[in-house]
């Protein structure tokens, strides 16, 4: 199925380069050098047997305590899992803004810097854990150099040390204005050596559009038929037999008028037991969550 969905968005590719390999985050240094949190103190009691994992697009991030204060009044105040996208780190901060969220949320943390935001800044995307992590590593995704603002990519990989169980967590955060096909190629290179068992979220940015030189969307009657990028990306994860949280037509985007989903979680070797969108202020999107259940 893979194969096939990628044989059959060919023509549409604007890749300008492929992805980087997986690297470790103990071999990457300089301005996009990974931060890494301390190893959290064991739970008390028996390890648990679902996982509640979600994905937020945190638009910047730039107030973590009150993240935080409305994560913790919602059906997220105990997650265990969080991928987050769009958070910065900058130098005239006293802390890393992922390090503020993770702290006030009593996690540990992964912050993977995808580019130089600016000077003293960056950009990028993270994992938050209640649990320690391991094998953790970073992968560029292909670059997309379309005309307006092109923007560096990546992926951020991780295992979830649940008492004697690897979970693999993977987020990812992939471009705004490319078409179904270029946003498959896009995520491929994160989702396609991963293990058996494993967990895929982030910030897809699916929308219902077809764009024009990467920067004209075309709706309604100009729009490509069949490329409503939510199921397009939902047919390639079953391909690898993924199950998704949402159903294509659940919104994530909370900007009024603009009802896509964005915004996902899939899972493969684990049974999902529920899921939802939580209402949470703080974002232009909403987080998605999902209970995993890890016993087979």
């Amino acid at each position: 199925m893979r194969a096939l969905v990628l044989v059959a968005l060919a023509g549409c590719v604007t890749l300008g380069d492929e992805a980087g390999p997986w690297e470790p985050i103990d071999t990457i240094t300089g301005d996009l050098a990974p931060e890494v949190g301390p190893v959290p103190a064991p739970l008390e009691g028996p390890p648990p047997s679902t996982l509640r994992v979600a994905t937020w697009n945190v638009h910047f991030g730039a107030d973590p305590d009150e993240l935080a204060a409305n994560l913790a009044a919602s059906e997220l105040a105990n997650v265990d899992v969080l991928m987050i996208q769009e958070i910065e780190a900058w130098s005239d901060e006293p802390v890393s803004r992922t390090r503020r969220l993770a702290e006030a949320l009593g996690m540990t943390w992964v912050y993977a810097p995808a580019r130089v935001e600016a000077e003293g800044a960056t950009h990028g995307i993270a994992l938050l854990s209640r649990f320690p992590f391991e094998a953790v590593a970073i992968r560029k995704l292909p670059f997309i150099d379309y005309p307006i603002r092109p923007r560096r990519r990546n992926a951020l990989a991780a295992d979830i040390v649940v008492g004697d169980r690897r979970v693999r967590v993977i987020n990812v955060h992939l471009d705004v204005r490319i078409g179904a096909a270029d946003r498959v190629l896009q995520v491929d290179p994160a989702v396609i050596d991963q293990p058996d068992r494993a967990i895929v979220g982030g910030d897809f940015n699916t929308n219902p559009w077809a764009w024009l030189e990467a920067s004209i969307p075309l709706t309604g009657t100009e729009a490509i038929v069949g490329m409503e990028q939510a199921i397009v990306i939902d047919d390639y994860f079953a391909g690898l037999d993924f199950t998704g949280a949402l159903a294509a037509d659940v919104s994530t985007f909370r900007v009024p008028g603009l009802g896509v989903r964005a915004d996902d979680i899939y899972a493969r070797g684990y049974s999902i037991t529920d899921a939802g969108v939580a209402f949470v202020d703080g974002s232009d999107h909403w987080p998605v969550w999902t209970d995993i259940l890890l016993i087979p």
